[in-house]
């Protein structure tokens, strides 16, 4: 985007406050944890996440990008008591073996040796440490699990092995697009798959939590009406798919859109435009 065209489009939403009542921008990536948009499906995926965790065992979360997977590990960590979990993210899922342990080594604020045999070493060692002398058991979110090398995922069976007076250590919460499952149907990932029992699956949102959803995002920002159609929610959601990050983007979009052409509602016109707008943004 051209900075001319930026500086446009900000002194446009600057504008969205006075007409539409909202205290904040209502699609903005950050949002407060209590202000999160809630579906049965995703309250159910925390609870089968705490019960897993809370039952000393691992998880698998798969869904499209931008359906809320991040969302529910915020929420998740808003959950689980500080006083008794570490949990430690990775999110470079694109190295080897070596380098994902020194990734984790570093996470743990351990010293990132050069071989991977020390690193393995610091990281079991340390993971055991926190086990038996503080009660805490660690938790280590790997994003983008998808992605992973067969060879890495190889690995996380060996961490998981890790136990004391038969509980593990360690739970390990795999998050990645729906290809992850597929991936760890593969004979070489059987034991892996053996102590990562539980599955998550996070659906995109169907056309009525779509109408539910931009509302609340309209809602928490300070909007005390109904600014979106019932046609222009529906057309919303056949062309995001339900993807809520896809909705964001043409949520804004739609204010944009209904602000330059001085309409008080977005309805299935200025949807359109709007989708045309986006372009790619809603692939």
């Amino acid at each position: 985007m051209s900075r001319a065209k930026k500086t446009r489009k900000e002194a446009t939403m600057n504008k969205l406050p006075s007409t539409y009542g909202l205290t904040r921008e209502p699609f903005t990536k950050d949002v407060a944890p209590s202000d999160m948009f809630q579906t049965e499906q995703l309250q159910e995926a925390l609870q089968a996440l705490k019960a897993a965790i809370e039952g000393r065992t691992s998880a698998v979360v798969t869904g499209d990008s931008g359906c809320g997977k991040t969302c529910l590990l915020r929420a998740l960590e808003e959950d689980l008591p500080q006083g008794r979990y570490r949990l430690h993210y990775a999110h470079n899922s694109t190295v080897n073996r070596r380098d994902f342990y020194r990734q984790i080594s570093i996470g743990m604020g351990l010293e990132p040796h050069s071989s991977f045999a020390a690193l393995h070493c610091s990281v079991s060692q340390h993971i055991q440490e926190l086990a038996s002398q503080h009660k805490l058991r660690v938790i280590i979110v790997l994003d983008e699990a998808h992605l992973l090398a067969i060879q890495v995922l190889e690995q996380l069976h060996i961490l998981l092995n890790f136990e004391k007076d038969s509980k593990p250590w360690l739970s390990i919460i795999l998050i990645g697009l729906p290809d992850l499952r597929e991936t760890l149907k593969r004979n070489v990932l059987a034991s892996l798959t053996a102590r990562v029992p539980i599955r998550v699956p996070i659906p995109p949102l169907d056309a009525d939590q779509v109408k539910l959803y931009i509302r609340h995002r309209m809602s928490t920002a300070g909007c005390r009406r109904d600014v979106f159609s019932d046609d222009a929610l529906l057309l919303m959601s056949k062309a995001t798919g339900g993807i809520m990050r896809r909705l964001d983007v043409l949520g804004e979009q739609c204010l944009v859109t209904a602000l330059k052409t001085k309409s008080n509602i977005v309805d299935a016109a200025v949807v359109q435009r709007a989708i045309q707008s986006c372009g790619d943004a809603l692939l």
